[in-house]
């Protein structure tokens, strides 16, 4: 073969591959997605625009388990739709971000992350509020390095897991979290089945994604 004749292979064979993906990307279903802002400018980040979002003094539309999926003194809320999954004994999975204020004293970047006893009316835990995660310590999120905690709570049959990420910004303490919550299979007459594998990773993947998109943008 003449290195002409060659060259036209080369060519027509990568004619054929950007055929082929343009074609695959044709095919291949699409997620719109929406973004949220803070309301000073300070943060942004996207989520799938069928997710339901909360905000402070509207937070309680996107509590929709029995353990809740946010908090009221989140900045922001967004809620998978837990109603693909109704036969199943998926609770709910939520994003939010807070930000975190201390009357111990001055909030500094170590106060920030460290993580304290939880106080409540029946007075001091014992346990830490969160554990400082043994397998990733530590996640950058949209270049700002973040400490990663894991928390595991339950009640009544009913079971939820936090990731959390917290970091010290513009000195301020911010933390975004994931949550999933569930109840106990065999709490419900005949017993319900769990999120398959597939249903986990797509859950998984979707909260990884908004959590990816995370940006200080001041």
């Amino acid at each position: 073969m003449n290195p002409r004749g060659g060259r036209l292979l080369v060519l027509l064979g990568m004619a054929i591959s950007c055929l082929a993906v343009a074609s695959y990307s044709e095919q291949a279903p699409s997620i719109r997605r929406a973004s949220f802002t803070s309301p000073d400018g300070l943060f942004r980040f996207f989520y799938p625009s069928d997710f339901e979002v909360c905000t402070p003094g509207r937070i309680e539309p996107c509590i929709h388990s029995y353990i809740p999926a946010c908090d009221q003194d989140a900045i922001v809320c967004v809620v998978y739709p837990a109603k693909q999954f109704k036969e199943t004994s998926f609770g709910a999975a939520a994003f939010e971000v807070r930000e975190l204020r201390t009357d111990r004293e001055t909030m500094t970047a170590d106060v920030c992350v460290t993580p304290y006893p939880s106080k409540s009316s029946a007075g001091v835990s014992e346990w830490p509020e969160y554990l400082i995660s043994a397998r990733q310590p530590a996640k950058v999120i949209g270049g700002v390095l973040f400490v990663h905690g894991i928390k595991v709570e339950g009640a009544m049959s009913h079971s939820s897991s936090v990731d959390l990420y917290r970091t010290f910004h513009g000195g301020r303490c911010f933390e975004l979290s994931v949550s999933q919550s569930g109840t106990d299979p065999h709490a419900f007459d005949p017993p319900k089945q769990g999120l398959t594998a597939q249903q986990q990773k797509k859950v998984d993947g979707s909260m990884n994604q908004i959590v990816q998109s995370f940006r200080f943008i001041k």
